[in-house]
């Protein structure tokens, strides 16, 4: 193995965009890493942020169990593995042996990334926000799952270019490429799919195991009064904060600031009135 010291190969440099009818691999693993993984650190920890401060834990009998879920978590740990191979092979046996700032940075981005979104798997899984039920994972996740799929596919770009990134007859550059895209393509399939989120919502029964989510089938002429008391114990906690004095403080001024506006309008009626001469 050779460590070369220079971050690109000889008579390339980061900012050599297009090199023998095709992008340099400096440029192109340089952008797409860094691009990926500041993404998925960036707005995943915003994400973690808002359901560690909003997120309401989910029971674990509520939870799906599904196959391809845990074929999901296999396949997104997979691909730092297939880039660990990929990064030991390229210091052995592949090419001229010799090992480029590049291809550091875009191992230990790769290493970071997905470890990471599996993070933000696992907690999409186990909580969930106060907003409209999800039909699948985050805009965050499906992002940067898009990202990764569309960097496997600008190696087509350099199918004009005499010394492609790896060379088709060599059968190990093949098979790790084919394996990363194919990776990089069923981890996206899944992210739509989601299996291992639960799509069928009933936030009052989160932290319940013994509750069902199946709910009743509700008549149209059934009405709206029936077992009020019951719906009003449900909302109380969300009207009420009893953790919280604070908010219930600025509850109480909110009512009484109503109140005080009917019977300011009430009087004010009767002031403005004419008087009778």
């Amino acid at each position: 193995m050779k460590l070369n010291i220079s971050y690109c190969p000889p008579n390339i440099t980061i900012w050599d965009i297009w090199v023998d009818h095709g992008t340099s691999q400096c440029f192109m693993d340089t952008v797409t890493t860094s691009v990926i993984t500041c993404f998925i650190l960036i707005a995943g920890t915003l994400q973690l942020c808002m359901y560690r401060k909003y997120g309401t834990e989910v029971s674990p009998a509520h939870l799906p169990t599904s196959k391809l879920y845990y074929l999901q978590l296999f396949l997104t740990i997979f691909l730092p593995i297939l880039e660990v191979t990929r990064f030991a092979l390229q210091a052995t046996i592949l090419n001229d042996k010799t090992i480029y700032g590049y291809m550091i940075l875009s191992l230990v981005m790769t290493v970071v990334a997905y470890p990471f979104s599996i993070w933000v798997i696992k907690v999409e899984r186990h909580y969930q926000l106060p907003s409209l039920p999800p039909r699948g994972h985050g805009i965050v996740l499906l992002v940067f799952w898009s990202l990764t799929f569309i960097a496997e596919n600008l190696a087509f770009l350099n199918l004009g270019q005499q010394n492609w990134w790896f060379h088709l007859s060599d059968q190990i550059e093949m098979a790790l490429f084919v394996l990363r895209y194919v990776t990089c393509l069923l981890i996206f399939f899944l992210g739509l799919k989601a299996p291992g989120i639960m799509q069928n919502i009933d936030y009052f029964s989160l932290n319940d195991a013994q509750r069902n989510f199946a709910r009743p089938e509700r008549s149209d002429n059934q009405s709206t009064w029936k077992n009020f008391w019951k719906k009003a114990k449900i909302l109380s906690p969300f009207l009420w904060p009893k953790k919280d004095f604070s908010l219930q403080f600025r509850v109480i001024v909110c009512f009484l600031l109503l109140a005080a506006g009917r019977v300011v309008n009430l009087y004010l009626t009767v002031w403005l009135r004419p008087k009778k001469k």
